[in-house]
């Protein structure tokens, strides 16, 4: 059993929560008059909880700007700063990241934030994923080149590690660990990430290749992924794989609901992908409680009104929606976002999409104090 120590109080909260978290006046004058919008963060645990300390200040620091929620990586979901799927937690199932053998993560946030009525929802990547290839090393995505040859698959940087979504195996050894989570913590909900690939060209292993020559009678290798004359065809193959990954995400609900009924299921998508596989938005939206676009326009080249617009992302986030089935959207902005741009997105979500009651606020790396602050000051846009 993991060791829990924390320094700090609950009562100090008392003492951190000030007057002086208004925001500026000339923000707040431009920003029009209406129900605020509540604020949640998800965090990278091994940027910012390595210990009980970091715990204690970030959830103060939270509540004090008003934070209503926080999304935790529950494993390592990048190759940065660490391997990818290394947990944060006591998991029997996934190694343990370095530094928490003896620290668990999940259950000191859990424990320091609902003291201050925050919740926390545990955020688990999916298939970017080293300790997964670990455990076995066929299960690596694979890709191919313009001359046909076929190669593990590494990521954009060449130095990511990703196994492939359509093992069964591999689904099964990743809804393992979202099912250990969900028996063994008490977490607000689940959020899934991790689904969405920047290229046509993955998943080339044998398995998935047969799986989609069986039902399509197309054969993904001879693909020409530089020619135009393929685009049928790749669509094609796009449009099964992004099948798939909602059919894995409604199992994967299934899982949780079974478990635990009334828990909050939600998925962290690229909706706006425009290459590659993102999953099926149609085709899940039914089977969870919200969908968290990314909406962080500078990072995707947008205009900024396509966070808010009428045919923006949050648009494309409905698109399973239905007079029956009208999912929550929570877009998630960049943690990083001016206070001017704030002020416009905040306007044009009151605006154009009275709907949004909610945004997440993400940042990679260090969710910093200047950040949170910052945030806070956006409690009456």
């Amino acid at each position: 059993m993991k060791k829990l120590a924390y320094s700090l109080s609950a009562a100090l909260l008392a003492l951190t929560i000030m007057p002086w978290q208004v925001s500026t006046a000339n923000a707040a004058d431009a920003v029009t008059t209406t129900t605020p919008i509540t604020t949640e963060v998800t965090v990278q645990t091994e940027a910012n909880f390595k210990n009980a300390d970091d715990v204690n200040s970030f959830v103060i620091q939270a509540a004090r700007n008003h934070v209503s929620v926080i999304n935790m990586s529950v494993k390592q979901d990048s190759d940065v700063n660490g391997s990818s799927g290394y947990a944060f937690y006591d998991s029997k199932i996934a190694p343990e990241a370095e530094g928490y053998t003896d620290f668990d993560a999940l259950a000191a946030v859990i424990e320091k934030a609902h003291e201050y009525g925050i919740k926390v929802q545990a955020w688990i990547p999916q298939f970017q994923d080293k300790a997964a290839i670990g455990v076995n090393s066929s299960w690596q995505m694979r890709t191919i080149n313009d001359n046909g040859n076929i190669s593990t698959y590494t990521g954009q940087n060449g130095s990511s590690y990703y196994v492939n979504p359509f093992d069964t195996d591999v689904q099964s050894y990743e809804r393992s660990i979202v099912k250990e989570v969900v028996t063994n913590y008490n977490v607000d909900g689940v959020v899934l990430s991790g689904m969405d690939f920047d290229t046509n060209r993955v998943d080339m292993n044998t398995t998935t290749i047969s799986q989609f020559r069986s039902t399509n009678n197309v054969d993904p290798k001879k693909i020409d992924f530089t020619k135009s004359s393929s685009n049928s065809k790749i669509a094609q193959w796009n449009q099964w794989k992004s099948d798939q990954l909602a059919n894995y995400i409604t199992e994967v609900s299934t899982d949780i609901k079974t478990i635990k009924p009334d828990l909050t299921v939600g998925v962290y998508s690229n909706v706006s992908n425009t290459e590659g596989t993102t999953p099926n938005v149609a085709a899940y939206s039914s089977s969870v409680n919200f969908i968290t676009p990314v909406a962080d326009y500078q990072q995707l080249g947008r205009n900024i009104d396509w966070v808010y617009s009428k045919d923006g992302v949050i648009s494309q986030a409905q698109a399973g929606d239905t007079v029956d089935t009208k999912q929550t959207i929570i877009p998630a902005l960049s943690a990083g976002l001016t206070n001017d741009a704030s002020v416009q997105i905040y306007n044009g979500l009151h605006s154009t999409q009275s709907d949004i009651t909610t945004v997440n606020y993400v940042a990679t790396g260090e969710f910093t104090e200047a950040m949170l602050n910052s945030i806070g000051t956006r409690v009456n846009y």
